[in-house]
């Protein structure tokens, strides 16, 4: 027969269980205070009247979390408890107190205590139940400020760009200038002096476009990238890019096709939208390996989408790579092709998210890539 003894243990070990797997849920937030006070909350009439949590980085060690179940609980002083190890079971006539470290020997974050009054001791299983706890905490606030440290060197490292990428603004208008004034006289220079004006004109602008995309990455990482809508044919800006890109196109060896066979009128951003199509095209150039590409747009009148869909018939995307190409510093071949920073695509995202659309690829390795971007003729919001 079961003693009464060993009932009430059995029911304490499943009070426990109980206890842990509700709290469990509470861990996996990357904000320690609110988690804290979420652990804290919970406990209460578990493991006491009163939950404090202690940090003992600090110096003087700082109460960063004290909730209560009755208002008369009170706990001892942060200074009193921070010399805390392991689990201790404190009496005092009526009031029983457990206190557990939160981390172990040099890496502890701070003391956890809870504090009872009822006149009946903690128990054995109430202090492994706080150990416990304790140790789950402990992993939870170490994810969370290693989240914390990660996000601010990236945040750090967001800065140095558009900090770097702003600061090479200026110098670069003032190349810019030079340029232009050089180039208004470029038909008294002597051939190999034009010749060099071309060389650095062609760098300046380079270098401009990638100041420009290390800007909009940062915008497109804070969402602060601004739309300025308008209502136009998106078969104009197709038409605008291709004859901007002529030269570049043909320079590359390629032939390009534009497939328009009716108007695609949307209220878009007419700017974004030529960056849009200019990121694929050059894109397709780049890979395209010197073959034909095309560019086809309509419209999805049951839908109310516009669509454009840039195609080439080059290298085509590795499997492994497809779902990393919109992310910034990527590329879709693992095989030369180095210039650039791999921003083109993470922008192209980034604007057709913004306009409410969707972009995609299909490819298949030496078979090319089709770029198509779906966007709502007008945007709900």
């Amino acid at each position: 027969m079961r003693t009464a003894e060993g009932t009430a243990s059995g029911k304490t070990v499943t009070t426990h269980a109980a206890f842990l797997a509700n709290v469990s849920r509470h861990f996996v937030s990357l904000e320690i205070e609110p988690m804290l006070e979420a652990v804290g909350r919970s406990s209460l009439g578990v493991l006491g009247d009163v939950c404090t949590v202690d940090r003992i980085l600090d110096c003087p060690p700082t109460r960063i979390l004290e909730v209560r179940a009755l208002s008369e609980a009170w706990m001892e002083a942060p200074s009193a408890l921070a010399g805390t190890a392991r689990g201790e079971v404190t009496l005092d006539g009526d009031r029983s107190r457990i206190s557990v470290p939160i981390g172990a020997r040099n890496e502890r974050f701070g003391v956890l205590s809870f504090a009872k009054f009822d006149g009946v001791a903690h128990s054995a299983a109430d202090l492994s139940l706080a150990q416990e706890l304790g140790e789950r905490l402990s992993l939870a606030i170490g994810n969370a400020r290693a989240h914390m440290k990660m996000a601010a060197a990236l945040g750090d490292r967001e800065r140095l760009i558009s900090i770097a990428a702003h600061e090479l603004r200026n110098p670069l208008c003032s190349v810019r200038f030079c340029l232009q004034t050089l180039g208004r006289s470029r038909a008294a220079m002597a051939s190999p002096a034009a010749r060099m004006v071309e060389i650095m004109s062609r760098g300046e602008r380079k270098i401009a476009r990638l100041i420009d995309d290390l800007l909009d990455l940062g915008r497109i990482r804070v969402g602060q990238m601004e739309m300025e809508l308008s209502c136009f044919d998106l078969c104009d800006v197709i038409r605008d890019v291709s004859t901007l890109m002529e030269a570049e196109v043909t320079g590359r060896g390629s032939a390009l096709t534009l497939e328009l066979n009716e108007p695609v009128v949307g209220h878009w951003d007419r700017a974004r939208l030529d960056q849009v199509v200019s990121n694929l095209l050059a894109n397709a150039v780049k890979y395209g390996q010197r073959r034909p590409v095309v560019i086809r747009a309509g419209v999805d009148a049951q839908r109310s989408v516009g669509w454009v869909a840039v195609i080439d018939q080059g290298l085509g995307i590795e499997p492994h790579l497809q779902d990393g190409i919109f992310e910034p510093f990527k590329r879709g071949t693992s095989i030369g092709h180095r210039e650039g920073l791999g921003l083109g695509l993470f922008i192209v995202r980034g604007i057709v998210e913004q306009l409410g659309g969707v972009v995609r690829v299909v490819s298949r390795p030496g078979a090319g890539s089709t770029f198509l971007v779906e966007l709502p003729l007008r945007l709900s919001h």
